[in-house]
């Protein structure tokens, strides 16, 4: 069987997964534990060798807390074909990375769960007014 080469939504979905993981402060062997496979298993959906299946990604976004959408920031979607017509492509919205890790550490850092539910209330009103 030829070996397939990787699919850049893979390489980019493992890229951020290694972000999400690290912004988090969990190691390999610790997000693989905590998902049921091994740390070598988790080295390879980051290097996107390996895909990460739907069910995964869920668990995996569940157990970072973040949108399984995260993943896939960034990335350029296309619309699917219809009848042969192409609908036209959108990127996403960039996202600051460095943001985006402050934010989870800031989050991780609140002394409890009624600060946690504060801040989220706040951070989700705030998305609402936009």
């Amino acid at each position: 069987m030829p070996s397939e080469a990787i699919h850049p939504v893979d390489v980019h979905v493992g890229k951020r997964l290694r972000e999400s993981r690290t912004a988090c402060g969990v190691t390999q062997a610790e997000l693989g534990a905590d998902l049921g496979i091994s740390a070598q298993q988790v080295q390879k959906y980051e290097n996107g060798s390996n895909r990460i299946s739907a069910s995964k990604l869920f668990e995996i976004a569940g157990r970072l807390g973040t949108g399984i959408d995260w993943f896939f920031e960034g990335l350029e979607a296309r619309a699917p074909v219809l009848l042969g017509e192409t609908q036209g492509a959108f990127e996403a919205e960039p996202t600051s990375h460095e943001q985006t890790r402050a934010m989870i550490a800031a989050f991780r850092a609140l002394p409890d769960d009624a600060a946690r539910t504060d801040a989220l209330t706040y951070v989700q009103n705030r998305a609402e007014q936009t």
